[in-house]
């Protein structure tokens, strides 16, 4: 969505943040169609790095929203912080209970942050659909992983993989239009200079 659209234009360091996302979901998504028949170390460890990618991605997102005023300051930890120690479970203990439980609860969790920042920015600010899409996929995503942990890795990881195969796709497009728009709006410079 561009910056054309009504509501408050997105800003330049926005599409920094939204690329780092998805390319984070792009490449575990890519592993997860790749790998025929991963272990479930495999899974731990693509899992862990995964969850502390998008806790970088995440804060990202959430320090160029805040000087926007677009997002609670009390939600600009929340998310990123629990995603962050659920990356480094993951990388600790190699099981799918840990996987999938504590993979469920980091992304419900930046699910509902998502979306109770489209909540809040609905109508006022041009990424708030882009944090309706990704906060519905991240939380059903979630939501599903309990699900499938007696199947093991490989369902494991098509299912995490699923979801972040499609934020990837959904956040690679608003951060190729905001980047357009920044560069639009704030001459070159932005490109390369962050102004969050």
């Amino acid at each position: 969505m561009g910056a054309e659209a009504a509501g408050t234009p997105a800003l330049p360091g926005l599409w920094r943040a939204f690329f780092l996302h998805a390319a984070v979901a792009g490449c575990f998504g890519l592993l997860t169609v790749f790998w025929p028949e991963p272990s479930v170390h495999v899974m731990s460890v693509a899992g862990g790095l995964y969850f502390l990618g998008l806790a970088a991605a995440v804060h990202l997102t959430e320090q160029s929203l805040r000087s926007q005023d677009a997002v609670p300051a009390w939600l600009t930890r929340t998310a990123p912080v629990f995603l962050a120690i659920v990356g480094l479970l993951n990388l600790w203990i190699h099981t799918d209970g840990v996987f999938a439980q504590t993979g469920a609860l980091a992304l419900v969790l930046m699910g509902v942050v998502y979306l109770l920042v489209w909540a809040r920015n609905r109508g006022a600010h041009v990424a708030a659909r882009d944090f309706l899409l990704t906060g519905s996929v991240a939380a059903l995503t979630g939501v599903l992983l309990p699900l499938f942990q007696d199947l093991g890795a490989h369902a494991l990881l098509g299912v995490a993989g699923g979801g972040a195969v499609i934020t990837a796709v959904v956040l690679a497009l608003a951060a190729l239009s905001y980047r357009h728009d920044a560069v639009a709006t704030h001459g070159p410079a932005a490109r390369t200079k962050p102004v969050n």
